[in-house]
């Protein structure tokens, strides 16, 4: 697809179509971070597919949940309207098995993406109805303050006369915005990090400190590590984000000092 079809009235997809995936490259919001000059940065974007069917070669319908892994370092990113019209173009075509179906996932998301993508597709019957795993670490939405800005400003954090070892704290509180239609997107972060003790307050007036600012996800999470590593000087930090479901997808977005594997990503959430 040569045109963002975000925010635009596009018709879904009556057969098989590969090419109306939409890349977006990477290097566009890092960039204006300055991220690859300024810090070292590992990650994972972890994408759950709801929404996900397609015919047997008699005709019967097949429906499934899919979990797809795109390494951080892919040149591209996928825009999540053009992934729901390429997995509604699977709906009406035959394939042999599961396995078919999940091949054919792998290659046209690496060929767009420029990277190696992981594709885990899941019967309904095989999946248990402990659908929400337990939240490690401690909410820091209890505490009182103020809004004092809508856009993201790491002047906001602040560090304590304390040293913090594997600290883990999370808020549900996130708000930003689409960059190309402005609809509000939704999170929950979670924080990792081993180093100087962040000021709680701070943190969460800078994570609300998102509400006006326009950016997709994954900028989103460079962003809140790139300030995070430079304001703070963590010797360790991982930041995971988890966006709310929208179309029959939900994006969760993990950067981190170390290497992020499949088998580390959080739990679904009860929101998504």
């Amino acid at each position: 697809m040569t045109d963002n079809p975000l925010g635009s009235q596009t018709e879904h997809p009556k057969k098989y179509q590969p090419d109306v995936l939409y890349p977006i490259p990477r290097w566009a919001s890092r960039s204006l971070l300055d991220i690859d000059k300024k810090i070292l940065m590992y990650g994972l974007d972890h994408w759950q597919a709801y929404e996900l069917s397609w015919l047997n070669l008699s005709g019967k319908p097949q429906v499934a949940i899919a979990e797809l892994y795109f390494n951080s370092e892919s040149e591209n990113i996928v825009e999540s309207k053009s992934l729901k019209l390429y997995l509604n173009s699977l709906n009406q075509e035959r394939y042999k098995n599961m396995e078919t179906v999940k091949s054919l996932m792998e290659q046209d998301l690496s060929s767009v993406s420029r990277s190696e993508v992981k594709v885990v597709i899941y019967p309904l019957d095989e999946i248990g109805n402990e659908a929400f795993g337990a939240r490690a670490g401690r909410s820091i939405d209890h505490i009182d303050v103020e809004l004092v800005a809508q856009q993201p400003d790491a002047n906001l954090l602040n560090m304590m006369d304390a040293d913090a070892d594997d600290e883990v704290l999370y808020s549900d509180l996130f708000r930003s915005n689409c960059p190309v239609t402005g609809q509000p997107d939704w999170a929950s972060i979670e924080l990792r990090y081993t180093g100087k003790k962040i000021d709680e307050a701070s943190l969460l007036q800078y994570l609300i400190s998102f509400r006006e600012h326009q950016g997709y996800h994954e900028e989103c999470a460079e962003r809140i590590f790139r300030d995070l590593m430079l304001a703070c000087q963590p010797s360790e930090l991982r930041v995971g984000m988890n966006f709310l479901r929208r179309g029959g997808l939900d994006i969760n977005v993990y950067r981190s000092t170390a290497p992020v594997t499949s088998d580390s990503v959080n739990s679904r959430l009860i929101r998504q």
